[in-house]
């Protein structure tokens, strides 16, 4: 069992009765050891609070630290799903940039077909009415040198 200070200033010695103890000094020293002794506790007292202290701290930063190691971890899932869906979006983007680019260059073909057609038969409309209208002078030609 620990001694206490009181215990220890408390603490009376059997006398002798030749040659015995100074009954004074010892006393003084019971005074002093229990001084020190109780000085020596509440060190020790203070130094335990500290030290729960300091677990109590400790523990906290370990759960601060699991809580951003998991919030890290989800921060670089979320970050991949980001970068995944930017990826997708920007690949479906692409393909309809790509069809729409495609649906221009039909609707130009169809276009440049058609004018090329139109163009054809504007050119036989002309040598047709050429020939038509030189068949015309041609006659009013003879009409003329008739007379």
């Amino acid at each position: 069992m620990k001694l206490t200070p009181l215990e220890i200033k408390n603490m009376v010695f059997s006398k002798k009765r030749l040659g015995g103890i100074d009954e004074k000094s010892v006393r003084g020293f019971l005074e002093r050891v229990s001084v020190d002794y109780e000085m020596i506790l509440k060190d020790y007292q203070r130094s335990d609070e500290e030290l729960n202290i300091l677990k109590s701290e400790m523990s906290d930063n370990s759960s601060l630290e699991k809580t951003l190691k998991e919030a890290v971890i989800v921060a670089k899932e979320s970050s991949k799903i980001i970068k995944s869906n930017a990826e997708k979006q920007s690949l479906l983007m692409l393909k309809e940039a790509e069809l729409k680019a495609e649906r221009m260059m039909d609707e130009a073909r169809h276009e440049l077909k058609d004018l090329t057609v139109d163009i054809r038969k504007f050119k036989n409309l002309k040598r047709k009415l050429k020939g038509e209208l030189k068949v015309v002078l041609q006659g009013y030609s003879d009409i003329l040198k008739e007379d």
